[in-house]
């Protein structure tokens, strides 16, 4: 090879040298250009379809919110009655014959409970009693009495087959816990009752008052009276 060939060659490989590295980084250069725009157009898509899921979730929301059942109601309407006292027995002017509510058992002789209507000397209110008597024997007002016994409330006002008047059972009391007997002023067929928590108890049907009066008998939660009524 001539002294001017080898020249030539060599500055071929020069000249190679230089093109190599301006060419790999044209190529990256290109490579970045190439990358840009795609991850602007996954932005340009993504943004969107983001902001149409939250509309979306808002107006399901909110259509449950407007669809959604309305809580039931309460059950029958409000118990609202006086709050029975202890009345002695001899100061009482029974106004009908009694009607035997249930037996129990007290420390050592057994009770009969008693409901029956009674007035007071002087007054013309009327009031429901609950007695408790040994149930070896008939209602006798000169009897021995079971603890704070008898127990009077005083007649509500009502129209119907509304509940007059009524009392729970208590310990020392005319009547057992678990017990409550409440006097109607129609005949009813059906009485429920319903304590704070919603618990149901049925009433039934034990006797009739003065001809007109009609006496319920139920089983309660003890500590937990009914404070509502459905009568029918």
């Amino acid at each position: 090879m001539s002294d001017l060939e080898r020249k030539l060659a060599e500055a071929l490989r020069e000249q190679a040298g230089e093109v190599a590295p301006d060419l790999d980084a044209a190529w990256a250069q290109q490579l970045r250009r190439q990358h840009r725009p795609r991850r602007r157009r996954w932005t340009v898509v993504v943004a969107p379809l983001a902001a149409v899921l939250v509309v979306l979730t808002s107006v399901l929301l909110a259509t449950r919110l407007n669809t959604a059942p309305a809580p039931p109601a309460q059950p029958g309407h409000e118990l609202v009655l006086a709050k029975p006292e202890y009345q002695q027995m001899a100061g009482l002017l029974v106004q009908s014959a009694p009607v035997a509510l249930v037996e129990f058992a007290g420390q050592t002789d057994r009770w009969r409970a008693w409901a029956f209507p009674a007035q007071r000397p002087r007054e013309s209110r009327l009031l429901f009693c609950v007695a408790a008597l040994p149930a070896d024997q008939p209602f006798d007002r000169a009897g021995s009495q079971f603890g704070l016994s008898p127990q009077c409330v005083p007649f509500v006002p009502a129209e119907g087959t509304a509940v007059l008047a009524g009392y729970a059972g208590e310990t020392a009391g005319p009547l057992p816990p678990g017990q409550a007997v409440y006097l109607l002023s129609a005949p009813a067929n059906r009485l429920r009752l319903y304590d704070a928590k919603g618990g149901l108890s049925q009433g039934r049907w034990v006797g009739r008052l003065a001809n007109s009066y009609q006496v319920f008998l139920a089983d309660v939660t003890p500590g937990s009276p009914p404070v509502r009524v459905d009568v029918s």
